[in-house]
């Protein structure tokens, strides 16, 4: 009878630790944006402001653009995306400075 009660405290305190470990790497899980449905319309490319391409562990590959205050996905495959992100890399591009 003494050894189960030696039992219950440490199984209890095991359960707290990883509970406590989920709970605290919430990061952990997945992405926080992935694309489940690409924009197929084309947009303007002076509205977009910035890109940024979803995770590798999402399901779809995919780029968010950020049009006014909105994040859209679109397709990196197609071409009409590819030409708005080398638009938007060759404007942030930095000059190189002289010595």
């Amino acid at each position: 009878k003494k050894m189960m009660m030696m039992k219950n405290p440490v199984i209890l305190m095991a359960c707290i630790v990883l509970l406590s470990s989920l709970v605290t790497s919430d990061s952990t899980f997945g992405p926080e944006k992935c694309c489940f449905q690409f924009l197929h319309k084309r947009f303007p490319a002076n509205r977009v402001t910035s890109f940024e391409y979803t995770d590798k562990r999402c399901a779809m590959e995919g780029v968010l653009k950020t049009v006014g205050d909105k994040q859209l996905c679109a397709d990196p495959t197609m071409q009409w995306v590819k030409k708005i992100i080398e638009s938007i890399q060759s404007k942030n591009a930095t000059t190189p400075r002289s010595a």
